[in-house]
């Protein structure tokens, strides 16, 4: 009897099992109203878009050859008059640009569009309807654009419009690789928004085939530097490590390894070479956060200025609460923290002299 009793239980168990799973489901299967996109793949000659609305996954074929036009649940950022379909990305062979009189520099944006726009606007760089307005300068996005916020689409359109927007006028976006763009583009997903794991889940792809080598935004990315310099300023996101510049490789190389040989690999094949190991470990110039120690000196940062002909090196990725200097503008850092959505500044660069930028538009010159 006892028996018959457990197994009469067990019975119960297994025919209230699915019923209970049943009146959860809606609970669990629910997702909340959002939108995301448009991401663009292309499929041989042709290209489909792809972007969440509030009433759920919306595809349209695009046409090769033929402008993207403007479709609801777009992100406000898209402007799809610069999505040429079939376009192609040639990487910058140039990693040095002189005579430029203006320059600004951000970084670390993580996910924080408003707080980019209202800086932008505060100094100039772009108008009241967030067009380029910087005329001839240069923009640098010093990488992190991607995670922890919730807005990283819209800015990726954004910039990569202000980038097509900048060419027209003499003017130049620099948007370098950081940290957590190889994250993205690598799969690694420890600090994406939720928002995105919904994107995810709508579309039935993983965050990195978002981006891969056949989508649009993919191509874009895999087309962009780690380390350029304007006139006498070095740009890297995270820095430049004595170890690094040893092995004398020129931001060229870099640029070149970490395109061709980083981004699409796996980890066994670049740990087992040493020089793609060092560019990938914390002491490569996307993870670096040396310059930053107790123990670093001006002697060390004048050795680095000194090996890759530089006076200044900008560098993002350690987090402060403001612009900072070392040793008189050689090494400046630039990680505002702008991903914590409530504060941020921009680095102004006019006549050799250097700028802490707020967001109510205040100019505080570095010594």
């Amino acid at each position: 009897m006892k028996i018959a009793s457990v197994l009469a239980r067990l019975g119960l168990i297994v025919l209230w099992f699915p019923l209970l799973l049943k009146a959860q489901s809606p609970a669990f299967d629910s997702q909340p109203s959002f939108k995301d996109g448009p991401y663009v793949f292309y499929e041989g000659a042709t290209a489909i878009a792809r972007w969440i609305t509030e009433e759920g996954l919306t595809v349209d074929t695009l046409e090769a050859g033929q402008p993207m036009t403007a479709c609801p649940g777009f992100s406000v950022a898209f402007d799809p008059s610069w999505v040429q379909p079939g376009a192609g990305f040639t990487p910058d062979s140039r990693t040095a640009f002189r005579k430029v009189e203006r320059i600004a520099a951000v970084s670390d944006i993580h996910g924080q569009y408003g707080l980019l726009v209202t800086l932008l606007k505060a100094h100039g760089i772009i108008d009241a309807d967030s067009n380029w307005s910087f005329g001839r300068g240069h923009l640098v996005v010093l990488g992190d654009i991607f995670d922890r916020g919730d807005e990283v689409t819209e800015l990726l359109w954004f910039v990569y419009k202000l980038e097509q927007q900048a060419e027209k006028t003499g003017g130049k976006v620099h948007y370098l690789l950081g940290n957590h763009e190889v994250m993205a583009l690598k799969g690694d997903l420890r600090y994406v928004h939720k928002k995105y794991r919904y994107t995810m889940a709508r579309m039935g792809m993983s965050y990195d085939q978002l981006f891969g080598k056949d989508t649009f935004l993919g191509r874009w990315l895999r087309s962009r530097p780690v380390a350029i310099s304007i006139n006498r300023t070095a740009f890297v996101h995270a820095g430049l490590s004595r170890q690094l510049l040893e092995m004398g490789l020129t931001f060229g190389a870099i640029n070149d390894l970490f395109r061709e040989q980083i981004l699409d690999q796996p980890e066994d094949s670049i740990l087992a070479d040493p020089y793609l190991a060092y560019l990938y470990s914390e002491n490569g110039p996307v993870w670096y956060r040396g310059y930053f120690e107790d123990d670093f000196t001006r002697g060390q940062a004048q050795w680095i200025l000194n090996t890759i002909n530089k006076r200044h090196l900008v560098v993002g990725h350690t987090s402060f609460s403001e612009i900072v200097s070392l040793f008189n503008n050689r090494i400046i850092g630039i990680d505002s923290s702008i991903k914590l959505g409530n504060q941020g500044e921009i680095l102004l660069i006019e006549k050799n002299k250097f700028y802490r930028g707020t967001l109510n538009g205040e100019k505080i010159r570095l010594n």
